[in-house]
């Protein structure tokens, strides 16, 4: 079975859904009122400040925040690596290409090394040489595109061939590098005429990127909710492939498309720290600042022969629910898996293949570096737009992301205690405290309904009013 791809075109919002055998593996969405400069804009910008310490400066682009630029980041003349400081200046002009999307307090990161994404190419304007896409396994392919590539590529720039590029004869890549050329052209003639800072480039709007980036042979459908969206993409894939028009379909029921398909419910699970596999067992997510960690459990599968097997069946099926989770997440950065304790060498590599194999499918590069002494899985996840979490979720404003809080007997403790310090300094013979049920509750089991032992302390009479709108640990101390 092939891909789908939902398009959902909502109030200030496009969302495309992906899905491998009506699992979901991939959500984007573009937001309208987005202000962030987004992967892949260009943009003329100026050098705000310099870092040697670093060696990196800050660049401003007209966003909220610098964007940040190391010195691997700036083309060099010379093979020999230069400092910073010769390399830019304050006041000058650059023309930079977001390379990662701003997070949290951060810029977002910047790079010289421009590319210009077309359908089967990427045109590489200011360095030469030619890529392949490691997705092309096929050795005599890869040697075809590269033959016609050196031919119909300019001397002085250079090209990177797509996955899409697969079986394509030279014409239509020739001619989908005449309109990447076409488009550089209009780039710097507006570079030329911009004051920094400015933007020069935006990458196209989701409904194009969909066309570019996801239409593959084995995409079966492409369902559309807007008749004005899908219009809109027939005549994008007319000029790109024709024979590709008629997987679009227009979805016109009154219930709508992502609830149809079931994808709502799907994204709130991808949401959750904790997903259930198949056979029984779960995964827990915890991501921090620096990397995700990410842990196996049997959960309720016990197996049928021995503990081995239970083992190696709970983590094969981990390790494809893992590459799934990573797309549907697009989470990037430093992840280790903590998969359940195997003895035999032979189970760890065949769970190692498993992940291996499932994240093939993954656009976005990864690399597997392998277990580690301590037997966690290591590997990384190239990072360059906003995850699905940072788009659709913040930080909790109760607990500040801990993602727990103080138990009723804490704040009941707490409670007394400020209850006496108050008492020290009053000389009022009672106290009302308004507080949540709950810790009301806890301070009858613990000193009795009437309260005698903290009256005795208090030397001073106590009323407490039960108020169910307060948070857990929110409670107020009136003198009477």
């Amino acid at each position: 079975m092939g891909k789908k791809v939902l398009l959902s075109v909502g109030f200030k919002e496009k969302r495309v859904a992906v899905l491998e055998e009506d699992k979901l593996v991939e959500l984007r969405c573009e937001r309208f009122l987005d202000k962030d400069a987004a992967f892949g804009n260009i943009y003329k910008g100026k050098v705000a400040n310099v870092l040697p310490g670093m060696d990196a400066a800050f660049v401003n682009i007209g966003t909220e925040k610098n964007a940040f630029i190391h010195a691997c980041d700036l083309k060099q003349e010379s093979c020999e690596k230069q400092k910073i400081q010769k390399l830019v200046h304050p006041g000058e002009n650059l023309l930079v290409q977001i390379k990662k999307e701003a997070t949290g307090t951060k810029g977002a990161r910047v790079t010289t090394q421009l590319t210009v994404p077309g359908h089967y190419l990427v045109l590489m304007p200011l360095c030469k040489g030619i890529g392949i896409s490691r997705r092309i396994e096929d050795e005599n392919e890869r040697d075809r595109l590269k033959l016609i590539a050196e031919e119909i590529k300019p001397a002085h720039m250079g090209l990177i061939i797509r996955t899409a590029a697969l079986g394509v004869m030279p014409e239509e890549l020739k001619n989908d590098l005449d309109y990447l050329l076409q488009l550089w052209s209009q780039i710097e003639k507006k570079a030329l005429r911009a004051k920094a800072p400015a933007i020069l480039y935006s990458d196209s709007d989701l409904t194009y990127r969909l066309v570019r980036n996801l239409l593959v042979d084995d995409l079966d459908k492409i369902i559309v909710d807007s008749q004005k969206e899908a219009e809109k993409l027939r005549e994008a894939l007319q000029e790109i492939d024709p024979k590709a028009v008629s997987k679009v379909s227009y979805y016109s029921d009154i219930e709508p498309l992502f609830q149809a398909y079931g994808i709502e419910h799907q994204i709130e699970k991808s949401l959750r720290r904790k997903i259930w596999l198949d056979c029984g067992g779960f995964l827990i997510f915890d991501q921090t600042e620096a990397l995700l960690i990410i842990d196996v459990n049997t959960g309720k599968f016990t197996g049928k022969d021995s503990l081995q097997s239970t083992v190696l069946r709970t983590n094969l099926d981990a390790a494809e629910e893992i590459a799934r989770q990573l797309r549907l997440r697009n989470t990037g950065g430093i992840i280790i898996i903590d998969f359940i304790d195997m003895e035999d060498p032979k189970d760890k590599e065949q769970v190692r293949q498993r992940l291996e194999e499932c994240l093939k499918k993954d656009r976005v590069r990864t690399n597997i570096l392998g277990f580690t002494s301590l037997g966690l899985l290591e590997l990384t996840r190239q990072k360059s737009s906003h995850d699905l979490s940072s788009i659709m979720q913040k930080t909790c404003p109760e607990c500040g992301g801990l993602g727990k809080v103080y138990d009723e007997e804490t704040l009941a403790l707490r409670l007394i205690r400020d209850l006496k310090s108050t008492a020290i300094k009053s000389t009022v013979s009672s106290f009302r405290v308004k507080a949540h049920p709950l810790v009301i509750a806890k301070l009858k089991e613990m000193t009795g309904d009437d309260f005698t032992d903290i009256k005795e302390e208090l030397k001073s009479d106590l009323i407490l009013e039960k108020q169910p709108d307060k948070k857990l640990w929110e409670y107020d101390i009136f003198e009477e």
